[in-house]
């Protein structure tokens, strides 16, 4: 048709191109009616296309529901081949489980008659053990019978001790009024012999050389008691040959160089014991500048000297004046020193502040000073080493670690006997003066100077107080600070025990026997009676 069509063109083009429009419109004409016959043609063929479809699809339907028919045949068979299959399955495996079942009942009886075995062997092995138990619970009742028998008697024991115990508490408490009487007997005959010792007394220690290169002093010590050492050599006026001095001291006590610090505190504890049972007491150091002051009344921190032991002595004491015997107790200290005549608190917040002196003619007080409360021992240690702390101290040339002031160590002491009624206040003093000193030794200048010029001058008045205490003349406690802080000591109404403390050089030997001689007189002076302070 396109072909046609094709040629058609051509010869309209052709028709054109000649100029012939009658031939034209002819072409058009035929090709028109041409081109109507092939369109019903053309429509022939469709109509005889779509019958041919028709058919096919008819033979299609037809053909599907043969093979639909056919198929549902064939699984219609295989249904019931699968379902004779599983009934002979099912048959199969029914015979299994009976054969299951049958070995299941041949092994549940064969364990009946297992357990039925062991229940008998356990019946007999249980009547055998309720045969023993019905044995031992007999030997039990015949036990318990004895025991019961045993409370009993254990219980008319216990009433019996109980009535023993009654009558040890009344003994016991029979025999703490009799140890309370007896304490308060102790009490006068140690006070006593106090006493006969002497109010003021006098120990004499002559410091180590500690392997020193220096000469050194002979001394000669006979009983403890009598001190013999050679002065300084001089030239005799008529022969002009030298010769060394002859000395003679008599003490209450006097210490060998190589005397631990133990040792010269068991010749103090005496007079420590005295604080507790209601006395003041008073011991002090004196002796010039490195001699050992400190060391005897602070020592090291493990070769303590006598405030440490002291202290140590009297909470031991007080602990058991508690725990055994129900006193109360209660205790108290201070610290200061006396620093170019002025008095600081050393366990104070201000310790460069200067207090003042207050009280009557018989009873000297610190105004400000602190005070603590204290319950052990190690309270006390922390405030010692507080005040060594504060403490002033210098370098000069004979002693490295100088004091440069009086150090008094107050503890006061209160103890309440249940069983009388009475409490004593004790007081215990212990004070490091500080050394006298030649300023030409020491060679100290400017404010070191000034701190001699204050020790020395303190200790003269101290001189002067025990010497008008010897002669029953006016005593000038008022002269200075030192003087007047220990007239509570001095007065009369204090136990008193001066360590005068030598050095053992003879570069230091003319201070030796000035200190010696000292020592002498505050020996021989009497003061009176101390007096204890009870409530």
């Amino acid at each position: 048709m396109k072909e046609d069509l094709k040629s058609v063109e051509k010869e309209y083009m052709q028709t054109e191109m000649t100029g012939s429009a009658t031939a034209a419109k002819e072409i058009v004409i035929r090709d028109e009616k041409r081109r109507r016959e092939a369109e019903e043609v053309e429509g022939e063929k469709l109509k005889q296309l779509q019958l041919v479809e028709g058919v096919i699809s008819q033979l299609c339907s037809e053909q599907e529901t043969i093979n639909r028919e056919a198929i549902e045949k064939l699984c219609g068979r295989e249904y019931l081949l699968l379902t004779a299959n599983a009934q002979v399955e099912h048959m199969v495996n029914t015979t299994h489980d009976f054969d299951k079942l049958a070995v299941a009942e041949q092994e549940t009886h064969e364990k009946y008659m297992k357990e039925k075995d062991e229940c008998q062997v356990m019946t007999l092995e249980a009547k055998e053990k309720h045969t023993q138990a019905m044995t031992k619970n007999r030997v039990i009742a015949t036990e318990i019978q004895q025991v019961e028998g045993q409370i009993q008697h254990f219980l008319k024991m216990a009433d019996d001790l109980d009535a023993k115990n009654e009558n040890a508490k009344t003994e016991i408490e029979e025999g703490k009024r009799a140890l309370n009487l007896h304490e308060d007997g102790r009490r006068k005959l140690h006070n006593k012999i106090e006493e006969l010792k002497g109010n003021i007394r006098v120990f004499c220690r002559i410091r180590a050389p500690l392997n020193s290169d220096r000469d050194v002093v002979e001394f000669d010590i006979e009983n403890n008691r009598v001190l013999s050492m050679k002065g300084k050599e001089r030239a005799g006026l008529a022969t002009g040959n030298t010769k060394a001095e002859d000395y003679t001291f008599r003490y209450d006590h006097v210490f060998h160089p190589s005397v631990t610090q133990e040792g010269v505190f068991n010749q103090v504890e005496p007079l420590v014991q005295s604080c507790l049972d209601g006395f003041k007491v008073c011991i002090f150091a004196y002796g010039q500048t490195g001699s050992g002051k400190t060391y005897t009344m602070e020592g090291p921190a493990d070769n303590k000297g006598v405030i440490p032991r002291a202290v140590n002595m009297i909470f031991q004491k007080v602990t058991k004046l508690t725990h055994e015997r129900g006193f109360t107790c209660s205790l108290s200290c201070s610290f200061l020193e006396i620093y170019n005549d002025q008095i600081r608190d050393l366990l104070g917040k201000k310790t460069n502040e200067p207090l003042k002196l207050c009280g009557s003619d018989t009873e000297v007080q610190v105004e400000g000073l602190s005070e603590f409360q204290v319950d052990n021992q190690a309270t006390v240690g922390e405030l010692l080493s507080t005040a060594q702390s504060n403490r002033a101290c210098a370098s000069t040339k004979m002693n490295d670690q100088s004091s440069r002031s009086h150090s008094v160590f107050m503890l006061k002491i209160k103890t309440s006997d249940p069983v009388t009624g009475v409490t004593l206040n004790g007081v215990l003093n212990l004070i490091d003066l500080a050394g006298s000193e030649k300023v030409t030794q020491s060679e100290v200048q400017g404010q070191r100077f000034k701190e001699a010029v204050a020790i020395n001058i303190s200790l003269t008045h101290l001189g002067d107080v025990i010497h008008s205490l010897g002669t029953g003349g006016h005593v000038p406690f008022r002269n200075c600070i030192l003087t007047r802080l220990l007239k509570n000591s001095l007065g009369g109404s204090s136990k008193c025990l001066m360590l005068v403390n030598t050095s053992p050089f003879k570069e230091h030997v003319e201070e030796t026997i000035k200190s010696l001689r000292f020592a002498k007189r505050v020996n021989s002076t009497k003061v009176g009676v101390a007096k204890r302070s009870l409530e």
